[in-house]
């Protein structure tokens, strides 16, 4: 029997970001109720794979290692729900030009590879809270600085107490100018 994987391609934040994402959330969710996510589990997906064999992981890291892009700022400013309200995000009020590159060079390059990935345009967010009770507000003061120089393939494992996840690769964005981005 093969083993699966559960995974997904991520920005994944560093511990200032995660710690200022996570002090958004507990705002929000001061606000929405619900269950608020894990610190550690924050993360922007750039696009989600679900199971996959684990010959395919290996060129899922292939595949990783022969984009290309460029660093960018994040700044997650608005906040909104999905799903009557239910799940509660964070994101730009425009996505970098750069972001919207890196996941759709990413959803094309594994679609010429056969991986199914979703049709639906990209939206840039981050999952704050699920199951929301009350509607949150439309942005997040202050908002989240995020200057994004990497991209990771991240491992999903699902338990009764909901997700945890583990990066299994990263991979660098060099600044427009050639330097690594901070």
């Amino acid at each position: 029997m093969t083993e699966r994987q559960r995974v997904f391609f991520a920005l994944w934040p560093d511990a200032a970001v995660a710690a200022a994402l996570y002090g958004a959330a507990r705002r929000i969710h001061a606000q929405t109720g619900g269950r608020l996510m894990r610190r550690d589990g924050l993360h922007l997906t750039l696009a989600f794979l679900g199971e996959q064999p684990a010959g395919r992981v290996e060129a899922l890291r292939r595949l990783a290692a022969s984009m290309t892009g460029e660093a960018f700022e994040l700044l997650l400013s608005h906040a909104g729900a999905w799903q009557r309200g239910r799940i509660v995000w964070s994101g730009p009020g425009a996505a970098p030009p750069a972001l919207a590159a890196l996941a759709e060079g990413l959803a094309g390059a594994l679609r010429a590879q056969g991986f199914e990935v979703e049709r639906r345009p990209f939206a840039a967010h981050v999952t704050l809270v699920r199951n929301a009770l009350a509607p949150p507000p439309p942005e997040v003061e202050p908002p989240v600085r995020w200057l994004v120089g990497e991209f990771a393939l991240v491992r999903s494992h699902v338990g009764t107490d909901g997700a945890r996840y583990e990066v299994i690769g990263r991979w660098p964005l060099p600044a427009p100018d050639g330097d690594a981005a901070g």
